[in-house]
């Protein structure tokens, strides 16, 4: 039986570059990950990589969620925690001119840890440059456009999301193998702070509100959002969620 599964290593070294809030986001959005990648049926391998990182603050923030009881991660106190593998390895930046086109058992993605309260543009992309590490970006334009703050990426690949909506993205092509498929089925595109941002293009564009200004509909405590019990709304839970709206 294979049991080769995808690598995700989160690249922990932009602690000089991030305030105390956005440490704090940053542990939450690492915690959320790696619980959404605990519940998939296929448990990516996790690697957590930065050099000082065991007495970082982050280390500290994720100590409060209970960080030496992860089970199933690898921790690497490295300025370049992905050296020494053979694997092909692609760092994931939203700023890459490169499209993402596979999700493979023998891939290696590197995930900057890097949250920007205030805009950090190419921070990941220059890293990876001076590292000489292949870069890609999601192939987001296949099913949604995001706007966002920055005019000139506005509606394009070049859109940050959070670091959780990489991991379940990717989760969710390696199990449907198509892209606008995978986005259609991952969380993360239907629940907040992601969802308020997004237009959904055809076939999924009857999930926008254009009543409240094309915006997604917002699916309610009848949805299950998170990666263990999700599934995506359909045709006949939007018709359902007008019918109400009319009541």
């Amino acid at each position: 039986m294979n049991t080769t599964v995808p690598t995700i290593i989160f690249d922990l070294n932009y602690a000089s570059s991030m305030t105390p809030s956005e440490t704090k986001a940053l542990a939450s959005q690492l915690t959320k990950s790696y619980a959404s990648n605990r519940r998939s049926t296929t448990p990516f391998k996790l690697v957590f990589g930065g050099a000082g990182f065991l007495d970082s603050p982050l280390r500290a923030q994720l100590a409060k969620q209970d960080f030496d009881r992860w089970s199933n991660v690898t921790v690497e106190d490295s300025s370049e925690p992905w050296r020494c593998r053979s694997e092909p390895i692609i760092y994931l930046t939203a700023d890459s001119d490169s499209v993402l086109s596979d999700v493979s058992p023998s891939s290696v993605f590197i995930i900057g840890g890097l949250v920007d309260h205030v805009e950090k543009p190419n921070f990941s992309l220059d890293r990876a440059t001076r590292n000489d590490v292949a870069t890609a970006r999601l192939p987001l334009l296949s099913a949604v456009k995001i706007t966002t703050h920055n005019k000139e990426k506005n509606n394009t690949e070049h859109v940050d999301v959070p670091t959780l909506a990489v991991v379940q993205l990717l989760h969710s092509f390696y199990a449907f193998r198509e892209w606008p498929l995978a986005i259609y089925n991952c969380p993360s595109f239907h629940s907040a702070p992601l969802r308020k941002f997004i237009h959904w293009k055809p076939p999924y564009d009857f999930l926008n509100d254009v009543e409240n200004g094309g915006r997604p509909y917002r699916l309610g405590e009848g949805f299950n959002l998170t990666a263990g019990g999700f599934r995506p709304p359909t045709k006949e839970d939007i018709d359902n969620i007008k019918k109400k709206r009319i009541e």
